[in-house]
């Protein structure tokens, strides 16, 4: 699979399209874990706080499991990258300001900081913040909620990353011939294409 399928796919779960400066963005080459390694990475648009936050919600909506979740992708190196280089600053601003309003009725609900609280806690929230955001894509809403964006840009962050290609989705670099139609069971995953 290439990024224009990744993005496609990501589409398809979002139940609609993907942003335009996200697209635009993925297209000219942009994915997470591709960083050159020689010095500590730091985001630039989010503090070190709205970092571990967004960390934090970026792997509830993609977890660890049998395969890496969005931590070891590093989805959130991704959203800060994103918001710096791509977003126009009104949804730049939107964003931000949706996150500090998931911090702040964390915490007035239950006293404690996102990343403090029970999964449980965490799932109620972020379940609420979700059924926003599908409603407000029922109604054609001009603009996203923010648990949309962070959806969105989690999932393609996450599937046009390296560990979302190789190792959620199968990797094959080259077939030897083409099957056009196979039963999912007899090959297990959906294929990716590096490019």
């Amino acid at each position: 699979m290439n990024r224009r399928e990744a993005l496609q796919r990501v589409a398809m779960l979002m139940g609609g399209a993907v942003s335009a400066p996200l697209m635009n963005a993925v297209l000219s080459g942009c994915s997470p874990g591709t960083r050159q390694v020689e010095k500590p990475w730091s985001p630039q648009t989010l503090t070190p706080e709205q970092d571990a936050l967004v960390s934090t919600i970026a792997e509830m909506i993609v977890p660890a499991t049998d395969t890496p979740g969005a931590k070891a992708a590093h989805v959130n190196e991704f959203i800060d990258l994103i918001l710096t280089e791509w977003y126009p600053a009104e949804e730049r601003a939107r964003f931000m300001s949706g996150l500090s309003e998931l911090a702040t009725r964390f915490q007035q609900a239950h006293g404690k900081r996102f990343q403090d609280g029970t999964p449980e806690q965490q799932v109620a929230l972020l379940a609420e913040l979700d059924n926003e955001a599908i409603a407000a894509r029922k109604r054609w809403a001009k603009e996203i909620p923010f648990f949309g964006m962070m959806k969105e840009l989690t999932l393609v962050g996450y599937y046009t990353s390296v560990i979302g290609m190789t190792e959620e989705l199968e990797f094959q670099p080259a077939t030897d011939r083409f099957e056009g139609c196979i039963p999912l069971g007899r090959v297990g995953k959906t294929w990716a294409e590096l490019n």
